[in-house]
């Protein structure tokens, strides 16, 4: 009766040992697959992470161009400013992919702590199972029993039942727990990649839509001025004309001046008696006056003109100067949309773009 309980015993611990082992090779399978899932989304964060060296690139290019302006045109502006918001994303995107990727080592290896401990585990009771089969195979006809000198005592380091059965569903728990950490993490990792990726393309379909805008309002600003500059150059000639105009009609009043002050000086030398204020004295001393005030009208008209063309002139060398700021202003920041060609698809056209800067793709008819 006795060898029937042991038996039974046995058979009832080897089931036991059995079933415990089977639930732990579950488990492993679920970190090996788990761990087998991180990976891959780590490796996933990781190649998006290196993705953004070329938005760094790009941006860092952008700025570094736009810092070569005159410094009429080195101003603060919106496209200054959403470039540097544009670099602060990518920062921000960077740090947190980074910090994500960490996370995702830190876990990877928790997990291949708990999965080594399982291997172990459950390499021991493989080992147990193997004992637990040769003690139920023993008879009392085998050829390997013997005495034995203490064959009762209690092994050190043994526990209890209860002891037992608490270190495998605790081994067990960690490797739940740490799956569910890791099953979170990768939702978070994915999160983290669609939402810089989100937002990086907003934040660039902005840059793009500024920096579009302001190359249209330098050039149209440009052209004002080259139309300034036009009419300018027309009035300068003009101005230059009248100049030329007066200063003939000035020389063509020096004889005439001579004449009648020539005349008066010599009626001068009249004798005394003769010095008479006669008419022909005081029609002289009227045309004395008349062409002097003629002369002087001229002159203040020629003075004002030439006032004028000065002022015209040192405006139209402003004009010009700024033209060129204009133009080194304009031709710099076309340059970023060469530039900033590496972040756009290859199959995505400049008209598709413009459509979808101007929101109009519900508009157009399609073939």
């Amino acid at each position: 009766m006795q060898g029937s309980g042991s038996w039974s015993s046995g058979i009832l611990l080897i089931c036991e040992v059995q079933a415990w082992r089977e639930k732990q090779r579950f488990t492993r399978e679920c970190v090996r697959d788990e761990i087998r899932a991180l990976k891959e989304e780590k490796h996933a964060t990781e190649l998006h992470l290196e993705s953004l060296q070329v938005p760094f690139m790009v941006i860092s290019q952008c700025l570094s161009n736009r810092d070569q302006r005159v410094p009429p045109e080195l101003t603060r502006d919106q496209l200054g400013e959403e470039l540097n918001k544009e670099l602060h994303i990518a920062e921000n995107s960077k740090r947190v992919l980074m910090d994500v990727c960490h996370m995702g080592w830190e876990k990877i290896k928790e997990l291949t702590n708990v999965l080594c401990r399982l291997e172990r585990e459950i390499k021991n009771k493989d080992e147990t199972l193997d004992l637990e089969y040769h003690v139920k195979d023993l008879t009392r006809d085998s050829t390997d029993i013997s005495f034995k000198l203490d064959p009762t005592r209690v092994p050190t380091e043994s526990m209890t039942e209860e002891s037992y059965v608490h270190c495998i569903e605790n081994t067990i728990k960690i490797a739940e727990q740490l799956m569910s950490e890791s099953k979170t993490l990768r939702e978070t990792m994915f999160k983290s990649r669609e939402q810089a990726r989100n937002q990086m393309h907003a934040q660039s379909q902005q840059v793009e839509l500024i920096m579009r805008r302001r190359v249209f309002d330098i050039q149209r600003a440009r052209n004002e001025m080259e139309w300034q500059k036009y009419k300018l150059e027309q009035n300068l000639q003009k101005v230059d004309r009248e100049i030329e105009t007066v200063r003939a009609a000035v020389a063509d009043k020096i004889n005439p001046t001579k004449l009648v002050e020539t005349r008066l000086e010599t009626r001068t030398r009249r004798p005394v008696l003769e010095r008479v204020q006669d008419k022909p004295m005081r029609g002289l001393i009227e045309e004395f006056e008349r062409v002097h005030m003629s002369h002087n009208m001229l002159e203040k008209k020629l003075e004002e003109a030439l006032t004028t063309y000065h002022g015209m002139f040192n405006h139209h060398g402003r004009v010009t100067k700024d033209l060129q700021y204009k133009n080194q202003a304009l031709e710099t920041d076309r340059r970023l949309i060469e530039i900033r060609k590496p972040l756009h698809s290859s199959d995505e056209t400049e008209f598709k773009r413009n459509v979808g800067y101007c929101h109009m793709s519900d508009e157009l008819v399609t073939d």
